[in-house]
């Protein structure tokens, strides 16, 4: 043993587990308790002793979908996003319910993580960011309307003597001309609580207007990188209001990186398994397999204002007015999908999670 092993003490793993404060059981392949922490004993409300060799919903009061799987041998892995359980005879709370394999005899951990409100989760107080960053929209909806139609015309009159490839870019400033102009639209309808349109998209056409719009700018010393699933079906959202979401989180990833010559932005996408969401209207909990991300190697966003990362007027940026990213998470919303910050090593990264599209329902 060397001196530097020798002195890093013996870890009581029974103990370590027993003092974390996240509520967590070991269930057996029939979903019967076999363990408890002091946390998981403090929430249910119910003593370890009470708990241990029973099955764990008739412990813990739950959706009959999860029951089923707990007690399925053959399911191994859950996750379930404010998934509303009660305990203890006490009123229903919410908890981000993870289920994983334990060991071969067909064991799972189950932990029960208090969840944030949905408001949290799309970067807190939705309801005042929404109502803040429309009426700050509203205000400049007329002033930058009347530029944008004479940057289309200019654009329509330069596409007559450009060649075709200039023709590309001329395409794509009326483009993005018009998606402007129906943004500001919908950003007038921001405080009335007015949804978009939402029907089955395909994802991949927002994915590419918004990174042909970001490439054109030409931000120095930044790579682009895609790892896409070219198997997901559609998506229930809007069109603009995608390729909004995308070229904000794309460019404040750009921005970020501050021109250091080994910057990467990293789009990807992929369809998760157990997320879900309610999201109040009583149509109960709705599926969001669909993830698209959007990561960058910069210095990350500082711990004083992650909490408050999606209201407005929330920016690190000198020059920045801090209405992006709360236009974001309030699209998001808008498209019964929900975005999410995290730091993940040396990335930050941005995840909007979305529906698949409604059955039955042409594209």
């Amino acid at each position: 043993m060397s001196a530097l092993t020798s002195n890093i003490p013996i870890v009581d793993h029974d103990e370590l587990i027993h003092s974390h404060p996240v509520p967590t059981l070991l269930i057996d392949k029939g979903g019967v308790v076999l363990f408890v922490n002091a946390a998981a004993e403090q929430m249910c409300n119910v003593s370890r002793s009470a708990m241990i060799g029973r099955v764990v919903y008739d412990v813990i009061d739950m959706d009959r979908s999860y029951r089923q799987r707990m007690s399925d041998a053959a399911t191994s892995a859950l996750f379930a996003h404010r998934a509303e359980i009660s305990v203890g005879g006490r009123k229903a709370i919410f908890v981000d319910m993870q289920m994983v394999p334990y060991g071969h005899s067909g064991h799972r951990i189950l932990a029960l993580i208090p969840a944030q409100s949905d408001a949290e989760l799309m970067g807190g107080a939705i309801g005042r960011s929404g109502r803040a960053a429309g009426g700050a929209a509203s205000m400049l909806a007329h002033e930058i309307k009347n530029p944008l139609a004479g940057i289309k015309g200019a654009a329509q009159l330069l596409a007559r003597k450009t060649d075709a490839s200039g023709e590309r870019f001329t395409t794509l400033i009326c483009a993005e001309v018009d998606r402007i102009a129906t943004l500001i639209d919908q950003m007038e309808h921001f405080s009335r609580g007015q949804p978009i349109a939402c029907g089955p998209i395909n994802l991949y056409q927002p994915i590419h207007q918004a990174m042909e719009t970001a490439r054109a700018r030409q931000f120095p010393g930044v790579r682009f990188a895609e790892d896409f699933d070219p198997s997901l079906p559609l998506v229930q959202g809007n069109h603009d209001a995608m390729v909004q979401i995308l070229l904000n989180l794309v460019t404040n990833g750009c921005e970020a990186l501050g021109g250091r010559d080994d910057g990467v932005v990293r789009l990807a996408t992929a369809y998760r398994h157990g997320l879900s969401i309610d999201n109040g209207d009583g149509r109960g909990r709705i599926a969001l397999p669909i993830e698209v991300s959007v990561s960058d190697n910069g210095p990350g966003v500082p711990a004083d204002i992650r909490g408050d990362l999606f209201d407005p007027f929330v920016t690190t940026k000198r020059e920045g007015r801090g209405l992006g990213l709360a236009l974001v998470a309030k699209l998001a919303r808008d498209m019964g999908g929900t975005v999410q910050h995290m730091r993940d090593g040396e990335w930050t990264r941005f995840r909007v999670h979305l529906p698949v599209a409604q059955k039955g329902r042409a594209a």
